[in-house]
């Protein structure tokens, strides 16, 4: 496996500068010395509940599509599913269903769409996950491009159903077994002093998880930032298998997505968002050239207006659009 070069002095300034400069409170990962991050932290709080830690749980939001995209991968891969499956095999009951196929959810283009309602309570299990996005989403009938969370709610459920187990101990079984178990839970898991708090006024932890628990597969993940780099170095960019299945499937459609990620180039990348709480990564596949970001104080325009620029820094280039 090919290691990306440590990130020079210059560059690690420029990026601890901005976390400063735009006042982020959080961290930034960057390669390090062989495949190890260096971490670039700004603390704008004394408040030790509140600041960004590398081994700490954190609130991933979208950056779990990725981790569904590729157990779902694993599955394809394994020929216990298949891209073309109609989603009718396991929804019989969702009208249009024969007309949408596991790859159209992968990249967002089943025509499905959440109706942005929010459970009274945290859900607990994920057998009332699957219950309440089965009652709160409609089948628009259109196939064109359309970012949903429903689409990968729907892919954590089938998971669930193919392997008859947790969706939960299936990825950490499978596509998580190497990383840190005490540093990887749902939101439904644990207490609210277990995870990093915002910094972010009026979000509350009941917020936060009960926006959280109606995600299954899409963002009830909790997990460290050092446990999504290493997933991301180590299971993601150094699988050129999986990168080029991935790659191939999104030409045809309006935005280079599918399993979790936009491709631009040779760069993935996602942003994360949940109440309080934004993160992002990108990644060359090539060169393995990776760059993350944990922050609990900013909101999600802010989260992409940063990581376009972070690109910038980082790769000496802007993002194409």
């Amino acid at each position: 496996m090919v290691n990306a070069s440590q990130v020079d002095g210059k560059t690690k300034v420029e990026l601890q500068t901005y976390l400063q400069d735009h006042h982020i409170n959080g961290i930034i990962l960057v390669n390090g010395k062989r495949d190890q991050p260096v971490v670039l932290r700004n603390k704008l709080t004394t408040n030790p509940a509140q600041v960004v830690a590398p081994n700490a749980l954190f609130p991933i939001g979208s950056l779990q599509k990725l981790i569904t995209g590729v157990a779902v991968y694993q599955l394809v891969q394994k020929g216990k599913l298949k891209w073309e499956m109609p989603l009718s095999k396991y929804y019989p009951q969702i009208q249009g269903s024969d007309q949408i196929t596991l790859q159209q959810l992968m990249a967002h283009t089943s025509g499905l769409q959440n109706d942005g309602a929010l459970p009274k309570k945290t859900l607990n299990n994920e057998k009332s996950q699957e219950r309440f996005f089965l009652h709160h989403f409609k089948n628009t009938a259109s196939h064109d491009w359309n970012y949903q969370d429903i689409d990968f709610e729907m892919l954590g459920a089938i998971i669930r159903q193919r392997t008859h187990d947790d969706y939960y101990h299936f990825i950490k079984k499978t596509v998580l077994r190497s990383l840190n178990h005490q540093q990887l839970k749902m939101v439904y898991q644990v207490k609210p002093r277990q995870v990093l708090q915002t910094m972010q006024p009026g979000v509350t932890w009941r917020i936060l998880s009960q926006t959280a628990s109606s995600e299954i597969g899409a963002g009830d993940l909790l997990l460290s930032p050092l446990n999504y780099w290493k997933f991301i170095y180590h299971d993601v960019i150094s699988n050129p298998k999986l990168i080029k299945s991935f790659a191939n499937q999104p030409k045809s459609q309006r935005e280079a997505y599918f399993g979790g990620v936009y491709f631009q180039g040779t760069v993935i990348r996602a942003n994360g968002s949940e109440p309080g709480y934004n993160c992002c990564f990108f990644a060359d596949y090539k060169t393995k050239r990776t760059l993350m970001l944990f922050t609990n104080n900013i909101d999600y325009q802010t989260l992409r207006q940063t990581a376009e620029e972070l690109y910038e820094i980082y790769n000496g280039e802007q993002i194409q659009p």
